[in-house]
């Protein structure tokens, strides 16, 4: 019986092959083994974060107040999102009011702030996600969702008027 010897330069391709199997595999367990919000997109939002970007947004100097307060009023429109969602209706009209709250910091310190772009990008991905909680919101819960978007939305415009005027 013949025995075929195989090339070294097939053996360094298959050696190659196992490790881009190996690694692919790593790779696959890595991701599968993330959280779901991870998967989806959508960041977990907590009271110990919101209490972190309240004490930085309080600490932090004029020019990047704003754009902290307006981050902290997306978070918090999250966390009432879910909190809506999951029934909690008490919790999110105090998350809610809070978050009125951090968008007229917002507005108190737009006469400094330095990044107004990305502070109006924030504001419009928080005002529509508002809308989209006004609409899916329960009678007892919408008033508390307007009165945000309401609030948002004279920020918006302030904040807006200051762009084009310059």
């Amino acid at each position: 019986m013949h025995v075929m010897k195989v090339p070294t330069q097939w053996k360094r391709v298959q050696a190659g092959f196992r490790v881009a199997v190996s690694c692919t595999v790593l790779v696959g367990c890595c991701v599968a083994s993330r959280p779901a919000t991870a998967e989806s997109g959508v960041e977990v939002v907590d009271a110990h974060l919101l209490t972190e970007l309240e004490q930085r947004a309080l600490s932090a100097n004029a020019r990047e107040q704003a754009f902290l307060y307006a981050d902290l009023a997306d978070k918090m429109s999250v966390l009432a999102g879910k909190q809506l969602a999951d029934g909690e209706v008490e919790e999110a009209e105090a998350t809610l009011e809070r978050m009125e709250a951090c968008t007229a910091k917002m507005e108190n310190n737009l006469q400094q702030s330095k990044s107004l772009k990305k502070t109006e990008l924030l504001l419009h991905m928080t005002h529509r996600r508002l809308s989209d909680m006004v609409r899916a919101a329960g009678m007892d819960a919408k008033p508390h969702v307007q009165s945000a978007l309401k609030r948002l939305d004279a920020a918006q415009t302030a904040l807006l008027a200051m762009i084009f005027s310059k």
